[in-house]
């Protein structure tokens, strides 16, 4: 995984490295706008009082202004007048950061003026001044002239300034307001002139937008790789359940083929090829020792049938006995050859119509000696045909109530159910049951339980793991949970449709 966690370093650093250089690029190009945009709101200052004392005949030149004023009225006018054509003004942008603003009608302007400088000083407490103390206009006059400014605000407020005419600076938290206290003497209240302040987006907001928009980038990337992680992840998964349940071999396609991914998989499938050849090995000295295990057997069992004729009673006890364990051997010996060819699919499976009443009392009858203590119970409806083997189903079905017999106390009962998808044989026994834990274990070859289903009861371990491989084969499981009587219930279900015709 070291390439996969090497690309979400890479990720996190270029991001990083990106964010960096957007927020400084974002900060430069945002500081020159804003800057550019302070000067044009100054100019407009400088050209909207300039005007209003060229206008006025209050000055008939001001050098102090930054702006050129090329055409200009012969006579003053009157401030109604002057108000409508500086809120009427015309204002232009040249190139070569030049500006030119225009009062009056495009063809015949009452007033033209031009800035060339590219770095002006600007002089608006003196233009300010100028306009705002002179006695050639009224106190409302000046008032009707400040409100239509386009770029200049006022408002009343209640400082105690020394002079007529006060430069100050407010403070709102981070942010400072640069302005002019005025008291003219004919007021009641000082008024506070200033800049109007543009509602351009902060510097602050338009850099916590681009870090959010690059952290947003970065995350959708690293999220994209999380994602192809998992999706491998899950592969890698079902790759593994595929070893488990025996597949040999990869399957096509798999993701990451430089990566570490595949690495794992081939070392998977390398040790599931190992353990099966393994399983394949010892399945195949098993039943190679059952098959040679046979001949002697047979030979044993003619000899004692032999001997039993040429000896007085006591020794014919004595032989009867062998015979008995002669036939538990040979009796072993088939169950594991049985157990083998089921595992490996090496025998064939017939699957035609049979009835589970009858397949169910040919077990009970053919099994009476063993069952003649219990009390047995048959539920099974008058639909019981079904599709099945019916030697390996007889087999299964047997393993199954002698076992439940061998266990049960005083009664077992057999019960077939059946829907649209499956058929089902439930077996109960009211003997100790079998604990949760315990009940995958009952389906291993040869393993036994050491609690209340005993090695007194006898048996060779390979009776449920039959009963399995033959569910299995008939597209079906057995299942285990504890009896209404208080013992164990296995159940035995089979597909109706999924099946298969033969197992060779």
């Amino acid at each position: 995984m070291r390439a996969e966690m090497w690309r979400l370093y890479r990720h996190l650093i270029i991001g990083g490295v990106v964010i960096v250089a957007c927020c400084y690029i974002v900060i430069e190009f945002t500081q020159a706008r804003f800057s550019g945009s302070r000067e044009e709101q100054l100019l407009c200052v400088d050209a909207e009082i300039s005007s209003a004392l060229l206008l006025s005949g209050i000055r008939q030149e001001i050098p102090e202004s930054q702006f050129n004023w090329t055409v200009q009225p012969r006579e003053s006018l009157n401030i109604s007048a002057i108000s409508a054509l500086i809120q009427e003004k015309k204002w232009l942008k040249l190139p070569e950061d030049s500006y030119q603003i225009a009062l009056g009608k495009s063809d015949e302007p009452v007033l033209v003026g031009r800035v060339d400088e590219s770095d002006p000083l600007f002089q608006l407490e003196f233009l300010l001044s100028q306009l705002l103390l002179t006695d050639l206009i009224s106190y409302s006059d000046k008032l009707v002239l400040l409100e239509s400014f386009n770029c200049v605000d006022m408002e009343a407020v209640s400082y105690d300034v020394p002079g007529p005419l006060t430069g100050v600076a407010t403070v709102h938290g981070a942010y400072t307001k640069h302005g002019f206290v005025w008291r003219d003497k004919n007021a009641s209240q000082s008024l506070l002139v200033f800049v109007t302040e543009e509602n351009d987006v902060s510097l602050s907001l338009v850099v916590v937008i681009v870090v959010g928009l690059g952290i947003a980038v970065m995350l959708i990337l690293i999220w994209r790789e999380l994602v192809s992680l998992d999706s491998k992840r899950k592969t890698f998964e079902s790759i593994t359940r595929q070893i488990a349940r025996g597949r040999s071999g990869l399957p096509k396609g798999v993701p990451d083929s430089s990566g570490t991914l595949k690495e794992l998989a081939y070392s998977f499938d390398s040790m599931s090829s190992h353990i099966q050849r393994l399983l394949k090995v010892q399945r195949e000295m098993i039943n190679a020792i059952s098959h040679e295990l046979r001949t002697p057997i047979a030979r044993l069992r003619f000899g004692l049938e032999v001997m039993k004729d040429e000896v007085d009673d006591g020794v014919a006890k004595t032989i009867e006995a062998l015979e008995g364990d002669v036939e538990e051997l040979n009796t072993l010996v088939d169950e594991v050859l049985t157990y083998g060819k089921l595992e490996g699919g090496s025998l064939e499976l017939n699957f035609k119509e049979l009835s589970v009443s009858q397949l169910v009392d040919g077990i009970l009858s053919h099994n009476h000696l063993l069952l003649q203590h219990l009390s047995v119970e048959v539920n099974i409806s008058k639909e019981d045909i079904v599709l099945a083997d019916e030697h390996h189903l007889s087999r299964a079905l047997q393993n199954l109530i002698l076992n439940a017999a061998k266990y049960a106390s005083t009664a077992i009962s057999v019960t077939f159910s059946y829907d649209d998808e499956r058929w089902q044989l439930d077996i109960e026994d009211d003997g100790p049951g079998i604990a949760f834990e315990d009940r995958d274990k009952v389906f291993i070859p040869f393993q036994r339980l050491d609690n209340s289903r005993t090695r007194a009861s006898g048996g060779y371990g390979l009776g449920l793991a039959i009963v399995q491989r033959i569910a299995f084969w008939h597209g079906g499981a057995v299942l285990i949970d504890a009896s209404e009587s208080g013992g164990a219930k296995f159940s035995f279900i089979w597909s109706r449709n999924q099946h298969k015709k033969t197992v060779a």
